[in-house]
């Protein structure tokens, strides 16, 4: 599995190294023993999404009904690392004594040690269908079974759905207002809250821009507090009210919820509000 780590230019699932001493500690103060092969991965690389997207099951879930999707694994860390699962369980009402590798809120994937101090079995939690169930004996034997599902395009429809809803043209002039991607970068690297709303005036025109769009949101998501939070809350919400179907049929889901959970650390008020209100359109 030397190749599991998908090089991405916004992998905010990718935490700073760690080293083995490190490890021993965060091993010592959890009282538990993290399997050998997870460690092994986590000193190549601490964390990230990875180059497969699915594990296959033998029983039906909200996400398929033979497979769940896994496209990442958390490393060692609080934020969005495995060091998150306290907060997490309570968070989501999830059982103790779980490390969660994978998951969006409604679907966890996690070491379970609740039985065991060594060695633990991987387990899934369907939040939506109430379902804890055993996928892998082992972290090893979870490694070999991901897989890369194909799912099906209809590049017509793809291509109607995207004409069928207006955007910005940067080239029409009679939309002066249209930013390009460095402009979006540059007005999320100066984290001005006046600024945010501006994002929504890039013009998605493609699979490809909107993936690009909300993984950029979900990156500047993390940490994110006070007018900061609300405004990408709101950007979000934006972007997925137009384009609903979009994040749905192209399996973008994730990502929106990702970014939902994130902004949702931030306990503005405001930023709830709208978060709320994007699950109607999820």
């Amino acid at each position: 599995m030397s190749e599991i780590w998908e090089n991405s230019e916004y992998d905010p699932f990718r935490l700073k190294d760690i080293s083995e001493d490190e490890i021993k500690k965060v091993e010592k103060k959890l009282n538990l023993t993290l399997p050998e092969q997870y460690k092994k991965l986590i000193i190549q690389q601490n964390g990230g999404l990875i180059n497969f997207n699915a594990f296959p099951t033998d029983q039906e879930t909200s996400w398929a009904d033979d497979h769940i999707e896994v496209d990442h694994i958390r490393g060692i860390g609080k934020d969005l690392g495995i060091l998150e699962s306290e907060y997490l369980i309570k968070e989501w009402g999830l059982p103790q004594r779980l490390l969660l590798i994978q998951g969006d809120g409604h679907n966890w994937v996690a070491l379970d040690y609740r039985l065991t101090n060594e060695n633990p079995p991987v387990h899934y939690f369907d939040l939506e269908l109430n379902n804890d169930f055993k996928i892998a004996d082992s972290f090893d034997e979870f490694l070999s079974k991901l897989y890369t599902h194909e799912y099906e395009e209809d590049q017509e429809d793809e291509n109607l759905d995207f004409d069928e809803i207006r955007s910005i043209d940067p080239n029409d002039p009679n939309d002066p207002d249209a930013i390009q991607k460095e402009e979006v970068e540059k007005i999320l690297t100066n984290k001005n809250p006046m600024e945010i709303h501006r994002i929504s005036l890039f013009p998605i025109q493609s699979v490809e821009d909107l993936e690009w769009l909300l993984n950029i949101i979900k990156h500047n998501s993390l940490g994110a507090r006070g007018d900061m939070a609300f405004e990408l809350a709101d950007v979000l919400m934006s972007v997925v009210s137009s384009y609903s179907h979009q994040i749905k049929s192209n399996n973008l889901k994730s990502v929106v919820q990702e970014a939902a959970q994130e902004l949702g650390k931030s306990k503005n008020e405001d930023a709830e509000i709208i978060l709320d209100q994007l699950k109607d359109f999820l």
